[in-house]
């Protein structure tokens, strides 16, 4: 794909993200959207809240998995889909935005490994994931 395409891709990737009911839901946006050089924002808010008062274990699962998929769709014109996804909660987020980027493990060509890592704002990593990917015609 040469720049142009890749700049048309990127845009589109973005309003197919972006545009999407659960990232609007969630107030998920794009910090950076390159190919494989992806970041994502989301705003802690208190709705994504449980009842110890720190963000909920769901909704930080969900940024780490939403960033695998982002960064593999930037690398490639493809669906994927989560085959599996395991989890650490590292430390409690009370406010502020969560942050989050994913590395590809192995670029493999129907299924990827790859590991998110969501942080804070002073950059303290929060939680990580490895997940696996199936990626679809």
């Amino acid at each position: 794909m040469d720049d142009t395409g890749t700049r048309t891709y990127m845009q589109w990737l973005r309003n197919e993200f972006e545009e999407s009911p659960f990232w609007k839901h969630m107030g998920i946006t794009f910090d950076r959207l390159e190919p494989g050089d992806v970041i994502i924002k989301m705003p802690v808010k208190k709705e994504l809240g449980n009842s110890n008062g720190v963000l909920h274990g769901g909704a930080l699962t969900s940024i780490l998995d939403s960033i695998i998929g982002a960064t593999i769709r930037s690398t490639r014109e493809v669906r994927v889909a989560t085959i599996s996804l395991t989890t650490q909660f590292i430390a409690p987020v009370k406010e502020g935005t969560l942050y989050a980027r994913a590395t590809l493990i192995n670029d493999g060509k129907r299924i990827q490994y790859v590991e998110s890592k969501a942080f804070n704002e002073r950059g303290e990593t929060v939680g990580t994931a490895l997940g696996t990917f199936a990626i679809l015609k």
